[in-house]
């Protein structure tokens, strides 16, 4: 989730998120509140113990992990050593770390302010904005360029699913300080304005969450439902209310408004065909969606203001729009 309640701190100091699927051309950039992104170098490799009891019969059959041979006694004072029966399967991930992020022990330490939270969010514009491959797949309490004794060292899984799709930026992965800017400029008033408007706080965890949906049908509904919740005055003709509400805050008056509105209609009846199923659904059309919903939230987040339904009306119909809060 991109915004929560706070949630058990597993972190009691500075946390440091690996990042991986990013190029920094940068060594540091300070984002603000003593957030600072900076380039490493490590290496993430996920393994799998596969227990095997030997003594059964035909040797390899897989031994039960409930098996009271391998857990604690019911005194719980002995524990049977299996290492005889134990093989490590390498594992199937594996992330080349190039980036974290660190979070000083006092930011956003305000009540009801969680760290992690802002981790998923600030992870959130990242992708939205220029670098999709982005991933955090681990956590801790020291750098993964640091020497810290491993006594000392906690280190926690993050995100670890697998993308249900693929999405590139055009301009490749290499991020420079200017290319950052936007996230820096946008990330705290961003934050701010999502914690005022629900609609918006749900759409970008919506768009984060599509990446990882295995489902491509699934993965449009989720898309359009934050749509809707955003561009939907009332639940009557919605393919061409939402279509039409989109394409008049997108585009100015004039033929790009209209072949984006007809875009948009199609690709609602593609979220219609998704929600029961008629027919299989391209991947091109979770794809568009997201690209059209990524586009309202760059906006929104720029103008640090979500319209009213009053603001979409009048720039429906030509009255001037008025800069929401």
């Amino acid at each position: 989730m991109i915004m929560s309640n706070r949630s058990f701190d597993i972190i009691d100091g500075d946390i440091y998120a690996g990042i991986s699927g990013i190029d920094l051309n940068f060594e540091h950039m300070d984002l603000g509140e003593g957030i600072v992104l900076s380039k490493i170098s490590a290496h993430v490799l996920n393994s799998y113990m596969v227990v095997f009891d030997q003594s059964r019969t035909g040797g390899n059959e897989p031994l039960d992990v409930a098996d009271a041979r391998i857990r604690k006694d019911p005194d719980g004072s002995e524990w049977e050593n299996v290492t005889a029966r134990t093989e490590i399967v390498p594992a199937q991930q594996e992330f080349s770390i190039t980036a974290q992020l660190y979070f000083p022990a006092g930011a956003m330490s305000d009540p009801g302010k969680d760290r992690f939270l802002l981790i998923r969010w600030i992870i959130a514009l990242l992708r939205i904005w220029s670098a999709p491959t982005v991933l955090v797949p681990i956590i801790g309490n020291t750098s993964l360029a640091s020497t810290m004794g491993m006594n000392e060292r906690s280190l926690f899984p993050f995100e670890t699913e697998s993308r249900g799709i693929q999405l590139e930026a055009s301009s490749g992965r290499s991020q420079s300080l200017k290319r950052l800017a936007w996230v820096k400029e946008t990330w705290k008033s961003g934050l701010e304005l999502a914690g005022r408007h629900e609609e918006l706080r749900l759409a970008i965890q919506a768009i984060d969450q599509a990446h990882f949906v295995r489902d491509c049908g699934l993965g449009v509904l989720l898309v359009w439902a934050a749509l809707e919740g955003l561009f939907s005055p009332s639940r009557s003709e919605l393919q061409f209310r939402i279509s039409a509400l989109i394409a008049s805050y997108l585009e100015a008056p004039g033929s790009e408004r209209r072949e984006l509105y007809k875009r948009l209609a199609k690709l609602y009846g593609e979220r219609s065909a998704a929600a029961h199923r008629r027919s299989s659904i391209d991947r091109n059309v979770l794809f568009e969606s997201m690209q059209i919903l990524r586009r309202i939230i760059i906006k929104m987040l720029s103008d640090s203001s979500v319209p009213s339904k009053d603001d979409l009306e009048g720039a429906l119909f030509g009255a001037k729009q008025e800069k929401g809060t």
